[in-house]
């Protein structure tokens, strides 16, 4: 078939399908600006707070360092809170991502994914201490955002749970545990949590105390959930 033949043949796109296929790419490429526009004034913040913390930052470094107007921060982010949020959101997503690019894994023992899950983690929020110390604070008071008892909060959690529903639904498949419904989800979340803690206040070198915690705390869990009981 001549290539004159084929541009005569080929179905043709109606004035509708244009139209909406061209909304289609504008709209893509709108969604991909402000997302784009969003990862910028998070980098701007995160340096910001790096050396000022985040209650001695302003909004209007915020937008000054990322060389757009307050008032167009204000369009994406209300309050420094909400971009707090969607740093967790982007360390969310970014361990999802890594976890289904990572075939080793995929048939590992429980412990051994869930200590590079949480390791992976711990090396998202290592550069960001102060801020994520600063944020852990904030989240104990009922009011904010960042407390586990928001909307907000409580909607990107459940994507992590979600998440980590999947790999124990796996191991229980594979009978490494015995079920554990979303209740497991929910413990693994909350020993994230203490991890994270536990390494927010650990002085030693590379965080190396929190990192056996950790594998000591995975270990002890997976023969206390192994199924048929105790197994020492």
């Amino acid at each position: 078939m001549s290539i004159l033949t084929y541009m005569n043949e080929r179905p043709k796109k109606n004035l509708g399908e244009r139209k909406s296929a061209a909304r289609q790419k504008k709209t893509g490429k709108r969604e991909r600006n402000k997302d784009e526009t969003k990862r910028r004034i998070l980098k701007a913040a995160l340096e910001l707070f790096k050396g000022k913390g985040l209650e001695g930052t302003t909004t209007k470094e915020i937008s000054k360092k990322a060389g757009i107007a307050e008032g167009t921060l204000f369009n994406y982010f209300k309050t420094k809170e909400d971009l707090a949020l969607y740093f967790f959101q982007k360390e969310t997503e970014d361990v999802i991502e890594w976890f289904r690019a990572e075939k080793r894994l995929r048939k590992a023992p429980l412990a051994e994914k869930l200590f590079a899950i949480i390791h992976r983690q711990l090396e998202y929020i290592e550069p960001y201490e102060d801020f994520i110390g600063a944020v852990f604070y904030r989240s104990l008071q009922p009011s904010s955002s960042l407390s586990p008892l928001s909307f907000e909060s409580q909607e990107l959690r459940l994507k992590y749970l979600r998440f980590i529903r999947g790999i124990l639904a796996e191991a229980e498949e594979k009978q490494e545990i015995p079920r554990v419904g979303g209740l497991g989800a929910y413990a693994v979340g909350l020993f994230y949590m203490g991890i994270v803690t536990h390494w927010l206040h650990d002085g030693s070198r590379g965080k190396q105390k929190t990192l056996a915690l950790l594998d000591r705390a995975l270990n002890f869990g997976s023969r206390l959930w192994k199924k048929g009981g105790w197994e020492w």
